[in-house]
């Protein structure tokens, strides 16, 4: 079955309806304030990058430590798993 297309009337009638809401927009003033910020450009913090690198850092060296801890415990037959061969 074909696709349903607009007709030409249609795209006109959908274009002059478009041009008649933005202007529609364009004359009604919005009443909602619009608070006022001043952002100093040299005064950015960033504390919450150092945070998670910080516990990206820890997290890292806890599996490491955790897998030569694992590591040492298989290879000295500490921990036996099956089908593991240390």
């Amino acid at each position: 079955m074909g696709k349903h297309r607009k007709t030409r009337k249609q795209k006109i009638i959908a274009n002059f309806n478009r041009q008649v809401y933005i202007l529609e927009n364009k004359n009604t003033p919005l009443n909602i304030p619009t608070p006022v910020m001043s952002i100093n450009k040299s005064s950015y913090s960033y504390t919450y990058v150092l945070s998670d690198v910080l516990k990206t850092t820890i997290l890292t060296i806890v599996i490491i430590f955790g897998e030569i801890i694992l590591f040492f415990l298989l290879n000295n037959h500490i921990i036996i798993l099956p089908k593991i061969n240390y």
